[in-house]
């Protein structure tokens, strides 16, 4: 029997069909390991896509607030620096 290597999968030339029924499992196997490690990783990648967007939805929460925080201090700088005009102007 002998094995040449093509990309990933091997070219299997058996010298017998007891050969190619041993490559045959072999490769079996593999593609099994493959697959379950791809499925693995899927399902790390998944948990790590929902642990990403939790945190992308409470960053734009915390921007949201620190928006609205921003927004309110302007308002209040601006009433006093209205108020101090007044008082300015009333002396």
């Amino acid at each position: 029997m002998r094995l040449t290597r093509l990309g990933r999968l091997p070219i299997v030339k058996p010298n017998s069909e007891e050969g190619a029924i041993e490559v045959s499992e072999k490769l079996v196997k593999t593609l099994e390991t493959k697959v379950d490690n791809l499925i693995e990783l899927s399902t790390e990648l998944k948990l790590e896509n929902q642990a990403l967007k939790k945190r992308l939805s409470d960053l734009q929460h915390e921007k949201r607030d620190l928006l609205e925080r921003h927004r309110q201090a302007g308002d209040l700088i601006d009433q006093s620096i209205n108020r101090l005009k007044t008082l300015e102007n009333n002396t």
